[in-house]
C-alpha cells in the first residue's frame, strides 16, 4: 500500500501537469495524452480523499476546483482549467491535508 504522503506527491505532480499541459499541448509520445492524465488524477483524488481526517474545508475547495478544471480541460479550454490547477496546487502546498 502507498502511504498518503507518497499519493499526495504523485497528486500534486498531476496538478502541475495540468497547469502546464493544454488540450493541445500533451507530448507527441504519450499518446493518451489528457485521457491518461485526467484518469491518473481522478483516481489518486478517489484514493486520498476518504484518507483525509480534518482538513475537509480544503478538500471542498480541491474537490469543487478539480470538478471546474476537468470540465473546462473536456471542453478543451486552456482557461479557466490551468487558473484553477494553480489554485488547487496552492492548497495543496499552503497546508498539508491531514
Amino acid at each position: 500500500m502507498t502511504s498518503l504522503a507518497k499519493k499526495m506527491q504523485f497528486f500534486r505532480e498531476n496538478v502541475v501537469s495540468g497547469t502546464i499541459n493544454a488540450p493541445d499541448n500533451y507530448p507527441d509520445w504519450d499518446k493518451l495524452g489528457y485521457a491518461r492524465h485526467r484518469s491518473e488524477m481522478l483516481g489518486l483524488w478517489a484514493e486520498i480523499k476518504p484518507r483525509i481526517k480534518r482538513d475537509f474545508d480544503n478538500v471542498a475547495v480541491i474537490d469543487e476546483h478539480l470538478a471546474l478544471a476537468i470540465a473546462s480541460f473536456d471542453r478543451g479550454e486552456r482557461e479557466p482549467r490551468q487558473s484553477l490547477m494553480v489554485k488547487i496546487y496552492n492548497v495543496l502546498n499552503l497546508t498539508p491535508l491531514r
